[in-house]
């Protein structure tokens, strides 16, 4: 190849050649004009060829370049897996530094349940006739009640009824943060309460008004506080108290129909719990684990301006005791179950297999003076009536609360008519509390057993204890065999309710000459399979038998659907024997769940 300085070297030469062969003499030159053209010719040709030769070394250095990065060998094949995608490879990174990803982190703060259930359930009452003892209006003696809207046997659908229930589904988020350089951690949590099957609202039926919302943040375990490892943690706002989280791991029926909710902290046997429920307005603390034994202890703020606390408190959408104003028909005010503070603390010891817990709870001041109308007992039957507005009873007895019943007759004489005063505040507003002591042992062969007894009490004058259902004794039993790996387990579970001292008697069938008799046995099988590690289908049956008064349901506590001793009297059909949803004692509730429960 031809290099730059050989073609200027040539032409150099070929215009060194013409120069001298045409080269002219002074004389010459001045006296031809035709050699003048020729040297001008000559000049403009050895001008283009110098051009030519600018134009060669230009094209030569380019070529030269593109040759070099020819000759560079070409990078070598990629050699295993494709190069990973951006979020992997940021995740590589921190794990190669020994940290988690923070997105990772992150997503590790929710935790959840969503179980969803097909249930077939009877309330077993439909072949019960009524004792028609009715109260007459203020007060009178009791007298037999056979009008024509007062059936013998409960009213509405009260046999096998299919139902699709959410059954504790819940979604929340929890995290922590260490304060500044101290050994202190801030800590938080957020839930809420999620209805699968059905758009979220109001719980409301004709049995039992809630003005909490399903779905909503807030409607579930939700706190701030602060955490030290030498110390335990100290939580601040809506949470399960200790008296339910204690035995929460000796209940294999958690959010099922045989929930031991059903009997256990339950002291009126009807749909909800009172003892061992979520609060309002709780200071917890929660202590460390010391050689085995801890303690957890809680109180909740009553915020009540009414010393009965007979109106919602401070801050909370329903009443204390599970109830919002007017639930089951009752006046709007809160005197079924209503109550100010409330206390709950639990002691706890653990080693290996063995597990043994004792709790307390106390209620401050709860009103139950709703106990006294629509009853049909004929002890309060005896009591001297209120009288009328234009008549008021000067003897009337001072159980009753005939102030405001009188108030009340005077504002709605139509439903005064087939009411009856409540009992007076004076005697039926009093403390309550439960304790329990219990535990659980795990067998190497996969069998775990758990038991406890409670008792429950309600400080009652002696004149009221007649119709003082809240006082009782109970008793719980559970077998759970874990199988095949792990991937199925079987439980069986009791629930005994002893007899309580008295009965308010307002269910329409109430029997007077069975007075204390109302105890009852809940009895629950269940199987569980596991899809996979989050994902179980089980199956459950529930069988609640009750004695001639008793009205235990099967479903309180975390099940969704409560198929409970109530008939479906509601508005349009009025009971004149009763001032809302008949409950009618000696219910037979039977049921049977099928469903998925999903983990995360």
């Amino acid at each position: 190849m031809l290099t730059t300085k050989a073609p200027r070297f040539w032409f150099a030469a070929l215009a060194g050649v013409l120069a001298i062969a045409c080269y002219p003499t002074p004389s010459r030159a001045a006296d031809d004009p035709a050699l003048k053209e020729q040297i001008r010719i000559l000049k403009q040709r050895i001008d283009e060829l110098n051009k030519q030769v600018d134009e060669l070394a230009k094209k030569e250095q380019q070529d030269a370049a593109a040759a070099a990065a020819a000759a560079k060998p070409a990078p070598a094949p990629a050699v295993g897996p494709p190069a990973e995608p951006k979020f992997e490879a940021f995740a590589k990174e921190y794990k190669d530094k020994g940290a988690e990803p923070k997105l990772a982190a992150f997503m590790k703060g929710f935790f959840g349940t969503l179980d969803v259930s097909i249930d077939e359930t009877t309330k077993g009452m439909s072949d019960l006739i009524a004792y028609h003892f009715g109260s007459a209006p203020n007060g009178g003696p009791p007298y037999p009640n056979n009008g024509p809207k007062s059936p013998p046997g409960p009213f509405g659908r009260v046999s096998w009824l299919a139902a699709m229930s959410s059954n504790g589904s819940n979604v929340g988020y929890r995290g922590q943060q260490k304060i500044g350089t101290t050994d202190v951690d801030f800590i938080y949590q957020v839930s809420t309460s999620l209805n699968m099957v059905a758009a979220p609202g109001l719980q409301n039926t004709w049995t039992k008004s809630s003005n909490t919302v399903q779905g909503a943040i807030g409607l579930g375990d939700t706190w701030v506080g602060l955490q030290g490892k030498e110390w335990g943690k100290l939580k601040f706002g809506e949470m399960l108290t200790p008296y339910r989280t204690s035995t929460d791991r000796l209940n294999p029926f958690a959010g099922q129909l045989g929930d031991y909710g059903v009997v256990m902290g339950n002291t009126g046997g009807d749909n909800r719990v009172e003892f061992g429920t979520r609060m309002d307005h709780v200071v917890m603390y929660n202590s460390p684990t010391m050689q085995g034994f801890s303690f957890d202890a809680a109180y909740a703020f009553g915020q009540n301006p009414d010393p009965n606390n007979n109106i919602t408190p401070l801050g909370s959408p329903d009443c204390t005791g599970s109830n919002s104003p007017g639930s089951g028909n009752l006046f709007l005010n809160c005197d079924d179950g209503g109550f100010n503070w409330a206390f709950s603390a639990d002691l706890k010891y653990e080693t290996g297999p063995l597990y043994l817990t004792a709790a307390y709870e106390l209620h401050s001041k709860v009103n139950r003076s709703s106990d006294g109308i629509g009853s049909n007992s004929p002890f309060y039957g005896a009591l001297a009536g209120c009288g009328t507005v234009a008549a008021p009873n000067p003897n009337a007895s001072p159980l009753l609360d005939c102030a405001d019943f009188l108030a009340f007759a005077a504002e709605f004489p139509d439903a005064a008519a087939v009411s009856s005063p409540p009992y007076s505040t004076a005697f039926d507003v009093a403390d309550e509390w439960a304790m329990k002591v219990g535990g659980q042992y795990r067998f190497d062969f996969g069998l775990t057993v758990s038991y406890f007894w409670e008792e429950m009490h309600r400080s009652l004058p002696d004149v009221m204890q007649f119709q003082n259902e809240r006082q009782r004794t109970g008793d719980w039993l559970a077998l759970d065999w874990v199988l095949n790996g792990g991937t199925d387990r079987i439980a069986v579970g009791w629930a005994h309710a002893g007899a309580t001292p008295g009965d308010p008697s307002g269910q329409h069938n109430f029997n007077p000459n069975l007075l204390g008799n109302n105890q009852s046995n809940m009895y629950t099988l269940a199987w569980w399979h596991k899809l996979d590690k989050q994902l179980t289908y089980y199956l459950n049956v529930a069988d609640t038998a009750n004695d001639g008064n008793a009205h235990y349901d099967i479903g309180a506590g975390t099940h969704g659907i409560k198929t409970d001793c109530h008939d479906a009297t509601h508005t349009t059909f009025t009971d004149f024997s009763s001032a809302g949803p008949t409950t009618w004692g000696g219910c037979h509730p039977i049921g049977v769940s099928t469903g998925l429960n999903y983990k995360f």
